[in-house]
Order: structure tokens, then C-alpha cells, then sequence
């Protein structure tokens, strides 16, 4: 398949973990999804601050976002890179509200996850604008060569009990995403990336896509958050069948 969105390049997700950012949704567009955001968490864009809400596994219930992951622009680049059985498997918001002290150290997903194998392809969207101040994803390019140890941080800062020994870490490498709303950055499971904290007065609504490929095995008693964990069959065929009994059930219409 032939993709030919600005800012998406092949080779450079295969040289460097990542590719973009590509815009997929307009500005206004983006604007409705963070109203529909909002509306969700009981707060208004205008006054946005802390929220108890699960940030996990909403698209098992509203199927507006649920429609996220099968957006056919975000799938067209999926494929170009994964081929073309695609599963989607979880869907993740990731929420800085003003002011927030929580960071995301740097850290490899394919740590968290008990899959087999562990190969994965996030879709990282921006609802809103992300820049340094308000804690913007960060990359270091080609980092995805090897496994990273993961150790107990000890860090009240951090948002994950575990991540890489930042003596580990060349952030002089690091790419800083600044992301107008629309915009997604994609990149692999072994990609080392992080987040400061958020010491500004807006907000940063992000969320991710994951994607894998049917035959990749979720190894479900190993989850510590299983019930979160479902897998959908977003094109393509599955011949494998490992993960029948995990199958997602798309919602209905809002």
C-alpha cells in the first residue's frame, strides 16, 4: 500500500522507531473530540483539572471512539508498516491537567506487556496542543535496537513505578513532539519515550492506539489489568485464532 501523507515515512520508522507527526483529523475536528473528551470526564475545556476516570478501554462501550481505531487514514498507515492483519488490542487516554506534577519516565512498552511475541504499533493522537510545557511526548530515535533493563524507580514524581535507569539515557537525543490537535506520531514497542510534567495552564489531552497482528499471543493471566485487554479484527484475516476467547464486541451505535 502506497501512503503518501506528509510527514509519514517508512523508512524512518524502521531506522528509528517512529514516524510522523502526520496530520489525520482536522483542528475542528480534533475540537469535537476533546468536547466529547470532556463531556465524559464531567468537566468543561475551559476549567479542565484532575479527574478519577479510567483512561483505559473505552472504546468497549462508546462506539465514537471505538470509531478512533478504525479510522481508515490511521489503519492505511498501520498496514503500511505492519501489513495487513491488523488487531487492535487497547486504547488509552493520556491526560495532563494543568499543573499536574506527574511525569512518564523513559520507558519501553513491550516491558509492561505479557505477549508473545511482543510486537506492537502505537498511534499516538493528539486531542489538543502538546508542547514542552504542558509535557509532550518525547522520543529518542533508534532506541528500539535493544531491550532496555526496567528498575524500580523510587520516584514520587513518576507516574510508573518502573522505567530505564535515566543514567541510561542520552536526552540530548531526545525528540520533543510539539503536536497542533489532530496530530499523531506512531511508533513501535521498543521505542524509548517519555513525558515531563505538565507546569503549564493548558491541558494535554492525548490518547494511543495499539495495534498488533493475530499472531501475537496475550498471555491474559499474566495482566495485572486483564479486564482492559480486547482484541478486534480491524482488517485483514485472523487464521491464528490464539486469542478467540479475549475477542472484543464492537458497541453499538451512540
Amino acid at each position: 500500500m502506497l501512503v503518501t501523507l506528509k510527514g509519514f515515512d517508512v523508512e524512518q520508522f524502521q531506522a528509528e522507531g517512529f514516524t510522523g507527526p502526520v496530520r489525520v483529523f482536522s483542528e475542528a475536528e480534533a475540537a469535537e473530540l476533546r468536547r466529547k473528551f470532556y463531556a465524559e470526564i464531567g468537566q468543561d475545556e475551559a476549567h479542565p483539572g484532575p479527574t478519577n476516570k479510567p483512561m483505559s478501554a473505552w472504546h468497549h462501550r462508546l462506539r465514537w471512539f471505538y470509531n478512533l481505531a478504525a479510522n481508515e487514514q490511521i489503519l492505511d498507515l498501520i498496514e503500511a508498516l505492519q501489513g495487513p492483519n491488523l488487531v487492535m488490542w487497547a486504547m488509552h487516554f493520556w491526560y495532563k491537567e494543568p499543573r499536574s506534577g506527574k511525569r512518564i519516565p523513559w520507558h519501553q512498552d513491550g516491558e509492561f506487556w505479557p505477549m508473545t511475541p511482543v510486537k506492537n504499533i502505537s498511534a499516538w493522537v493528539a486531542f489538543g496542543p502538546a508542547f514542552r510545557a504542558n509535557g509532550c511526548l518525547r522520543i529518542i530515535p533508534g532506541s528500539h535496537r535493544r531491550k532496555y533493563a526496567h528498575i524500580d524507580l523510587k520516584d514520587p514524581q513518576s507516574a510508573f513505578g518502573k522505567g530505564i535507569d535515566p543514567r541510561e539515557i542520552d536526552e540530548s537525543k531526545a525528540i520533543d513532539f510539539e503536536l497542533r490537535p489532530g496530530e499523531v506520531v506512531i511508533f513501535n514497542e521498543s521505542a524509548i519515550h517519555g513525558s515531563e510534567a505538565n507546569t503549564s495552564g493548558t491541558a494535554r489531552v492525548a490518547h494511543s492506539i495499539r495495534y498488533t497482528t493475530p499472531e501475537v499471543k496475550f498471555l491474559m493471566e499474566q495482566w495485572s489489568d486483564a479486564g482492559r485487554i480486547r482484541t478486534y479484527l480491524m482488517r485483514g484475516a485472523d487464521t491464528h485464532h490464539l486469542n478467540d476467547a479475549i475477542r472484543g464486541a464492537v458497541p453499538a451505535d451512540a
